[in-house]
């Protein structure tokens, strides 16, 4: 049976309308929300930035996604969740086999049914090597292949080689293509998805292929701004810097399910990276949502506007850190790192730059999670510790002077304050901490070039189980690898390791509890804080606020 909360075809609770205005300027099936910036693909597999992500969620329907409240897994374009059973023979004994079946009643915009050959598709697309997909191909390497039923199309079987316990995560949440539209000349059609999945064959067969590279061409080129999905709307108007609509599709299949059926007939995204703009199209009501409200404003604004808006504080599924680059010779001394942590008044900074809007955090487990470590208390401001730290690592008020490059987005505000209370507090120890402000692009250049002492950026954390990998493990250390810090070793790598391929609930959480301790002792950031989301809702509309990005979602709307 499908359980296809809305949440997951939109992201907020329309529930009760209430109108209390003037009905001729009052569109009850119109919601006008706010994009603090302009996407740059709606793509589900090319998607980048926040905003890429909440329109690509809005036009693609996957087979499963996490409830907005439990954060558990269920079935949107599936059934059901899959059957999931070991292979106990064959190429693959050992690994695990997925068996899928998606909704009868699912069907593209031409009419088509929804089948597992659009689920292969999908696929042959992440997986082609000429597509702009990189960071996502990297979650995919358990993949082996994927069968479809003779007999029943909408049933299929994903292989794997191995055990990995966010497989069913990766293989269930991936945004559905219509293989009908982006492959219109079905240059890929007989491409084998096992020739793709092949490590050792794949680049090979790619460079002798010139289908897959023409796809992966006209894929990565195609036109934005004609982006079709599979859920109930579709993109009618992109105006660049002003404006992006979507628009209920006439007699989407979803009609037929009740819990999908009563949804906004368009979403008007203004694309307004002014936040004093935004909040004047709030006071004046030209706004229905609103996140990111400044903190510091927050409390005025909820009650100026206490008449017209409901306003919610959930908390982000994300952390703010400074990164301390530990491959740097002066950094990789853990008691240097941990010195440097006391010198951060984070509870200073939660009351006053944040106004007490956001949450201390120890690691990089979502405090939010079942495994995040109670046990661990927050390094506290103590500059007088910190001086004895810093002697034992051979710095301190009587050495030399420690100078240390501090990089911040300048458009962070936040971050530049941080900075500058840790460079007030470190002067008196003989740290001189250079502050200097860049644009995201650079900053991340920076980062990924491991060009940098200390860093403040912002890390989104998955509503479902955390693979560390990426970051934390030693073999992302590397050129083009995401460990930026110099963290690990053989003992934390097979705690990460070990996390990837347990099932058992109690063993699982045993384990992210370890690897926090060891990430706690060793500070390769300083962990700071989960800011908790800002956000205004009209009062015409009835919400419930969620963890997950973008901090509210729809149930039904009447």
């Amino acid at each position: 049976m499908l359980k296809p909360l809305f949440y997951f075809i939109v992201f907020f609770c329309l529930v009760n309308i209430q109108c209390k205005h003037d009905a001729s300027k009052v569109d009850t099936g119109t919601v006008i929300i706010r994009l603090a910036a302009e996407p740059e693909q709606v793509d589900p597999l090319l998607a980048r930035t926040l905003a890429d992500r909440q329109l690509n969620n809005l036009l693609f329907l996957t087979l499963l996604d996490h409830d907005p409240q439990s954060l558990e897994l269920l079935p949107v374009l599936a059934e059901s969740l899959p059957t999931i059973d070991s292979i106990t023979t064959g190429p693959w004994k050992g690994g695990i086999k997925y068996d899928f079946t998606i909704h009868k009643d699912a069907t593209w915009d031409n009419g088509t049914p929804v089948t597992g050959a659009d689920y292969i598709f999908t696929f042959k697309t992440l997986l082609n090597p000429g597509i702009n997909a990189a960071p996502f191909r990297v979650y995919f390497n358990f993949l082996k292949d994927i069968i479809v039923d003779p007999i029943d199309t909408k049933k299929f079987t994903v292989i794997t080689d191995r055990p990995y316990t966010m497989a069913l995560e990766a293989l269930g949440t991936v945004g559905l293509y219509p293989e009908y539209f982006y492959d219109k000349n079905q240059l890929i059609k007989d491409i084998s998805i096992t020739d793709l999945t092949d490590a050792k064959r794949v680049d090979s067969i790619y460079q002798n292929t010139e289908t897959l590279q023409k796809f992966a061409e006209n894929f990565n080129n195609k036109n934005t701004h004609q982006t079709i999905g599979g859920s109930a709307y579709k993109l009618t108007e992109w105006i660049t810097n002003q404006r992006i609509v979507l628009t209920k599709k006439k007699e989407h299949w979803t009609e037929k399910t009740p819990r999908l059926a009563s949804i906004p007939s368009e979403l008007i995204f203004k694309i307004i990276p002014d936040a004093n703009s935004a909040l004047s199209l709030l006071y004046n009501q030209e706004l229905d949502v609103l996140t990111g409200i400044p903190p510091d404003r927050f409390d005025i604004i909820k009650t100026e506007l206490a008449a017209d808006y409901h306003f919610y504080t959930p908390p982000k599924l994300s952390y703010d850190y400074i990164g301390i680059n530990g491959n740097q010779e002066k950094l990789a001394n853990s008691n240097l790192r941990r010195a440097l942590t006391h010198l951060v008044d984070v509870e200073r900074a939660i009351t006053e730059t944040w106004n007490g809007l956001a949450q201390r955090t120890i690691g990089p487990i979502h405090p939010s999670k079942s495994y995040y470590h109670q046990g661990l208390p927050p390094i506290l401001f103590d500059p007088i510790r910190a001086d004895s730290l810093l002697k034992v690592a051979g710095f301190g008020s009587n050495k030399p002077t420690l100078k240390l490059r501090y990089f911040y987005n300048i458009k962070n505000e936040k971050a530049e304050e941080i900075g500058l209370l840790l460079k007030k507090t470190a002067r008196a120890l003989n740290i001189e901490i250079i502050i200097t402000g860049m644009e995201i692009k650079a900053l991340l250049t920076t980062y990924r070039k491991r060009d940098y002492d200390l860093i403040y950026l912002k890390w989104t954390t998955p509503p479902g189980l955390d693979d560390l990998r990426q970051t934390w493990h030693s073999s992302s250390n590397v050129a083009g690898g995401s460990n930026r810090t110099g963290f690990g070793d053989k003992n934390s790598d097979q705690l990460i390791d070990q996390i990837r391929i347990s099932y058992d609930s109690k063993t699982q959480k045993e384990l992210y509890l370890r690897i926090q301790e060891v990430i706690y002792q060793a500070q390769p950031y300083i962990f700071l804080y989960t800011p908790l989301e800002r956000m205004a809702i009209h009062k015409r509309f009835t919400m419930h606020p969620t963890a997950r990005y973008p901090g509210y979602t729809i149930a039904k709307f009447k």
